[in-house]
């Protein structure tokens, strides 16, 4: 896509939510937007009489809703209903529309397991942690002994060991990293548990994994002596201040905690509507 886009469509008064990916939309435009670099957050969800009905009375795309309807009777595929969208908008230019097509083509030879497996990557790079790990537990519940299954689960654990870090739940995270370790056998998994750990300030905790792991405590030191610096910037930050505080409070006093959480959450719808004024 280059240069300016004519919207061919009317634009929603009410958005139609995207399920899979977790988004509202508001025009076949702001759809497409999000299929071009999104469209393995997409799925089969989407192929419903409710999005036909949204395009046909809110974006009075007429003669595209009735043509997903025949597909949809038709019993086609994901990948044909998402084409035919991608056709009709206007949206892409042709070398566009076949690299897309190629993506759902790939989609088409892959197992669903696969699919998911790569959309909860994607929603890990765009730091949607919860939407990710979320993803990533219903995929653990369908996996199997195989070997392959095996490495991706260990794949899997170590992604959401990562997904908590940023969150700053460090315990979760060292779990989900030892859980790795001993799926897949990754040095990175072990090496990410014990950076995490550095950030533990249950004593107990971290002396049982440095006793499990068989790290002595000078090797220890120097591994929190490289990360003294992130520590820092980690601490600094006052939403991680906050975040410790309020966790501090949540054991000493549920009720008080609940409402500072509250406070806070107002704070932040406050900071989001003055930023889009």
């Amino acid at each position: 896509m280059s240069g300016l886009i004519f919207c061919s469509y009317k634009r929603a008064s009410k958005p139609y939510y995207l399920e899979s990916a977790k988004q509202n939309i508001y025009s076949i435009e702001e759809l497409c937007y999000f299929l071009q670099d999104n469209i393995y957050l997409l799925d089969e969800n989407i192929m419903t009489s409710a999005f036909c009905d949204w395009l046909e009375t809110e974006v009075e795309a007429v003669e595209l809703a009735e043509k997903l309807r025949r597909l949809m009777e038709d019993q086609k595929s994901f990948r044909v209903f998402c084409m035919q969208i991608i056709i009709d908008s206007g949206y892409f230019s042709k070398n566009e529309m076949q690299f897309l097509g190629m993506k759902l083509q790939k989609m088409d030879h892959q197992t669903n397991y696969e699919n998911r497996k790569i959309k909860a990557d994607q929603l890990m790079e765009k730091k949607r942690y919860l939407a990710a790990i979320e993803e990533y537990r219903s995929l653990l519940l369908h996996a199997t002994d195989s070997p392959s299954d095996t490495r991706v689960s260990g794949d899997i654990w170590h992604n959401m060991g990562t997904a908590y870090a940023h969150m700053f739940c460090f315990e979760r995270a060292v779990s989900c990293y030892e859980q790795a370790y001993e799926l897949s056998h990754r040095v990175d998994s072990l090496k990410a548990a014990s950076q995490a750990v550095c950030f533990l300030e249950d004593q107990e905790r971290v002396d049982l994994f440095l006793q499990q792991r068989h790290i002595s405590k000078e090797q220890f030191a120097a591994m929190k002596k490289n990360l003294g610096e992130l520590q820092r910037m980690t601490e600094a930050s006052a939403e991680y201040g906050k975040t410790l505080q309020l966790m501090r409070l949540a054991q000493t006093s549920p009720a008080q905690a609940k409402r500072e959480i509250h406070l806070q959450v107002d704070a932040w719808k406050d900071e989001f509507l003055a930023y889009k004024r």
